[in-house]
């Protein structure tokens, strides 16, 4: 009896151990991990749980994040920052399928700052046979220019839109599409190419809904928080 109480004993000072080192550790690595999996060319993490054991049932005390390059759907975020405080992760989904999935969380917000070279990005993968685009953004939305090839002919485009939100995804939104060349004047097809899906929040790793989407000068700033909280 004496034995087993002297085994029981080592064996939780040795759990208290790695729940206080080795546990905490391997949840930075695998955190920064899949952030790089998931795009991020930069990531740095800190998050804490105490005590550090509860790391195995997926409990988190609190968490931040930062990540260059994070992709979002279609668009690349220049910057990303998550915060998040008393989030509980599927603890078997993470430690055996490496899926992040949020079962509750008090907060979980994530903030992506969007650049005009991003955007810029975006319009050349969909909109067909642009060349030298430009991008500008401001408080009004996404302005762009370039040129075309159009009936043999080179033709000067203007371009604007907005990202903009719906309840189950983000879509850059084209208001103007303007067509200037001299062999045929000017034409007006802002609605001819529709708008752009950008992400269905289905897809995200988490349960997110959209809280904003700001448009500045130099920059877009989305908004998402967790949409499963306690």
């Amino acid at each position: 009896m004496r034995k087993l109480l002297i085994f029981l004993a080592g064996l939780a000072v040795v759990i208290a151990v790695a729940g206080e080192t080795i546990l905490p550790r391997w949840a930075h690595d695998t955190a920064e991990t899949l952030l790089h999996e998931a795009g991020a060319e930069e990531a740095e993490t800190m998050l804490h749980t105490s005590p550090g054991v509860l790391l195995l049932f997926g409990q988190i005390d609190d968490i931040s994040a930062s990540a260059k390059g994070l992709r979002l759907g279609q668009l690349r975020l220049d910057r990303a920052e998550l915060r998040g405080a008393d989030v509980r992760l599927d603890a078997p989904a993470l430690f055996l399928d490496r899926k992040v999935h949020v079962k509750s969380a008090e907060e979980l917000k994530l903030t992506g700052t969007v650049s005009a070279e991003s955007l810029r990005d975006l319009l050349a993968r969909h909109v067909d046979k642009l060349d030298n685009i430009e991008v500008a953004l401001d408080e009004e939305g996404v302005h762009a220019t370039a040129q075309a090839k159009i009936f043999g002919r080179k033709a000067d485009i203007l371009l604007e839109g907005k990202i903009v939100e719906e309840p189950d995804a983000l879509f850059f939104h084209m208001t103007r599409f303007d067509i200037k060349n001299a062999a045929f004047g000017k034409a007006n097809i802002g609605d001819f190419f529709g708008d752009i899906l950008i992400t269905k929040l289905s897809a995200l790793p988490l349960k997110a809904q959209i809280d904003s989407v700001e448009h500045r000068d130099g920059a877009v700033v989305v908004r998402l928080s967790c949409r499963n909280p306690r």
